[in-house]
């Protein structure tokens, strides 16, 4: 991995307490028709919208705690082609399945784009062999019969763990990838159909949208020494304050607590600030944590709105 932090859950839906975002005229018109066809269509892209979501929850369960992120490292860094039998050995499947689970879940469900379906399929694929591997590792490990046989096993199987664990990377930085397009696309729409209709709820997302988008901006370890993008960074704190501040503005005003995740982004920007200052590689992983921390919030918790 030469990334210089780690990967960021995304952001579903659910912190918005929204459906599928109505398309401009879509429910204009009279006749028994048009209500059908809108009907149609408003069920369809309901259909999707779960489907997405249910992507990101897929996405989500292999960054998060015990999740493919984690056990993979884990892994690596027993490194068993050079290891003696003392170890130490942290090897075991962890939550994967359950990623799984979710990712085989949305795969089932109707409509969607066909790229991610694509992309999911790849995964499913190279991430269930990740899965029952290590599975099957973790007895061979927990219960120590490589004492027994002096980690033959161990090491008569690592290339292919090795192998399995990167082909899977891949296949998730592509589903990744792809479910970044697709989920970019709704958050548009959703933006613009907050804009004036819910503004605590408008501010929430532009704030975790811009959040996302700063620490996009630093991908290698030499990117913290980068003047030109902490001039990018500043213009997306300024943006990030703005949307914080005006949450909380009308938050109060409705008599409501401020919407769930907003304290973890401002703890994000004083992360940011110190990696300004210091521009130490930590910094930009509690970063990292605090994003994740707000985003997982927002999407457990959603708002008060």
């Amino acid at each position: 991995m030469t990334s210089a932090k780690a990967k960021i859950l995304l952001i579903g839906v659910a912190l918005l307490g929204l459906g599928a975002c109505n398309k401009p005229g879509s429910t204009s018109g009279n006749a028994s028709g048009d209500a059908e066809t809108a009907g149609t269509v408003a069920a369809s892209d309901a259909s999707a919208g779960k489907k997405l979501d249910t992507y990101v929850e897929a996405h989500n369960s292999f960054v998060d705690t015990f999740g493919f992120e984690e056990k993979a490292a884990a892994y690596r860094k027993s490194d068993i082609a050079h290891a003696s039998i003392e170890g130490p050995f942290n090897v075991d499947a962890g939550w994967i399945e359950q990623g799984l689970t979710k990712l085989k879940a949305a795969r089932a469900m109707p409509g969607g784009s066909g790229d991610l379906d694509t992309a999911a399929d790849a995964l499913i694929a190279s991430m269930g062999k990740v899965q029952t591997h290590l599975a099957d590792l973790e007895n061979y490990y927990s219960s120590k019969k490589y004492l027994d046989d002096k980690l033959a096993r161990g090491k008569a199987e690592d290339a292919r763990m090795l192998a399995e664990l990167d082909a899977a990377e891949k296949d998730f930085t592509r589903y990744s990838a792809v479910l970044d397009v697709a989920l970019a696309k709704r958050d548009q729409a959703m933006l613009e159909t907050l804009k004036g209709s819910s503004p605590i709820k408008y501010n929430t997302k532009l704030a975790l949208l811009h959040a996302k988008a700063l620490i996009g901006l630093f991908n290698a370890p030499e990117d913290v020494n980068k003047p030109d993008l902490f001039a990018k960074g500043d213009a997306e704190v300024a943006i990030i304050e703005k949307a914080i501040a005006d949450a909380h503005q009308e938050a109060t005003k409705a008599g409501k607590r401020d919407p769930s995740g907003l304290s973890s982004l401002t703890s994000m920007i004083g992360d940011y600030r110190t990696l300004k200052q210091g521009h130490e590689v930590r910094n930009l992983k509690s970063m990292v944590d605090n994003y994740n921390r707000a985003v997982d919030s927002s999407n457990t918790f959603g708002n008060t709105e």
